[in-house]
């Protein structure tokens, strides 16, 4: 592995335990420092991870780190603060595994942006309402955020939708990429082998039923809504796109492998269709 890897899991796996520590009662250290002043402690390290080498890689690895163990410790809270820190601890999980997954098998695709945390201005938005809304409907109405079964389901497809992307990532290996290739490499292969012999694109899969897992999650029925439709829409364009590059790098071996693996992995997307589009220009 690059030495940015090995950076971005040792500060993710470092902050994890230094955040669960900094919540715990020490015997040695309850006289000296306080609870508090080991959390600022942590903020103020993590704000120092700005000056160490792979600066930009090293902060953010810390930072999901300590998102991490908080999440940890809400989880273990009471209804319903501990879904909100289901969904913290799939969040964190997901954007660290999305830049290791990546320093593993794909090195040379490598970059800060392979943590998906500038993923879009809409991403963001995205998180930033999904958070207004649980907190509003935990002020107005308490009751519908601690249905057990419900967040259940949503930790299931969290844990699922994420899975099964980072399964994706593993059997395309050096294959897989964050971008639509506008250019084939000289060592991209047509992938069709365990994962991919079922559906064409389980990593968009993945990242879907993950998506609407953190919802489900946090029992958000508007952002549900939202980002059902808007992950949908987001895939249906982005496979439709990526299957025309795919049949321009593979030609009619991508269009056999279609006819054999008719599944997307997104419910109702079907992608490009040769025929269909020959058929729909003829008329």
């Amino acid at each position: 592995m690059i030495t940015e890897g090995k950076f971005a899991i040792t500060f993710f796996l470092a902050y994890i335990l230094l955040t669960l520590a900094s919540f715990q009662d020490f015997q040695r250290l309850a006289g000296i420092w306080d609870k508090g002043t080991r959390c600022a402690f942590v903020c103020v390290s993590l704000l120092a991870t700005w000056f160490l080498p792979h600066s930009s890689v090293t902060a953010r690895s810390a930072f999901l780190g300590a998102l991490f163990g908080t999440a940890v410790i809400v989880s273990v809270g009471e209804a319903p603060w501990c879904y909100f820190g289901w969904y913290l601890a799939s969040l964190s999980l997901f954007h660290f595994s999305e830049y290791a997954m990546v320093a593993i098998y794909s090195p040379n695709k490598l970059s800060v942006d392979s943590f998906l945390l500038n993923h879009s201005p809409e991403y963001q938005i995205a998180a930033f309402a999904s958070w207004v809304e649980f907190a509003l409907e935990l002020w107005l109405l308490p009751q519908i955020k601690n249905i057990f079964i419900v967040s259940s389901v949503g930790l299931l497809l969290m844990v699922g939708g994420d899975a099964l992307r980072k399964l994706a990532m593993i059997t395309a290996a050096s294959n897989f990429t964050h971008l639509i290739q506008t250019k084939k490499d000289e060592n991209h292969v047509l992938v069709s082998n365990g994962i991919y012999g079922i559906c064409r694109h389980p990593g968009y899969a993945g990242w879907f039923w993950w998506s609407a897992g953190t919802q489900v999650t946090l029992a958000n029925p508007v952002c549900l809504v939202g980002y059902i439709w808007a992950s949908w829409k987001f895939f249906e364009d982005r496979i439709h796109d990526e299957e025309i590059t795919l049949i321009q790098f593979f030609g009619d071996k991508y269009i056999e492998y279609q006819k054999n693996v008719p599944a997307s992995g997104v419910p109702f997307v079907k992608g490009f269709n040769v025929l269909t589009a020959l058929a729909e220009k003829d008329r």
